[in-house]
């Protein structure tokens, strides 16, 4: 495992990153936007110019769950973009979509499964963005 560490082309890393973060943007501030409101409760409310750590965090964020992407998909040898496609979907689903359909569900989310249904499905979309992006730049 510590072999796939040392392998790892971060600046790959970083281009997935940037591509996530701007798919990120496009989702909820673009496409979703008033959909994300309504999961959130916050439909009709005026909008709020966002701080920066509702910028940074995200990004830093998914810097961390693709230098994670990155170290698995090294030690599993994942190489092409079949497989890359399938890593990315395993990951997405089985991580990232149930974990946010699990922090979801609380009293702090007024439609936990129509927010799991717009956030998981950008996750899931984004792993698998980010698994192709790692195997062309490996």
């Amino acid at each position: 495992m510590m072999n796939a560490v040392s392998e790892v082309n971060w600046v790959a890393v970083l281009v997935a990153s940037v591509a996530t973060f701007m798919l990120g943007a496009v989702w909820y501030m673009g496409l979703l936007k008033e959909a994300y409101a309504r999961a959130l409760g916050r439909e009709g409310q005026q909008e709020q110019k966002p701080s920066p750590l509702f910028i940074v965090g995200p990004f830093l964020c998914g810097l961390v769950v693709n230098a994670t992407d990155a170290v698995l998909m090294r030690a599993l040898k994942v190489s092409s973009y079949e497989q890359g496609l399938v890593f990315g979907a395993v990951v997405g689903l089985g991580y990232l979509v149930a974990m946010t359909l699990n922090i979801a569900i609380n009293p702090n989310f007024p439609r936990p499964f129509f927010y799991a249904a717009i956030s998981g499905s950008y996750f899931f979309v984004g792993n698998l963005v980010v698994s192709l992006v790692l195997v062309a730049m490996a």
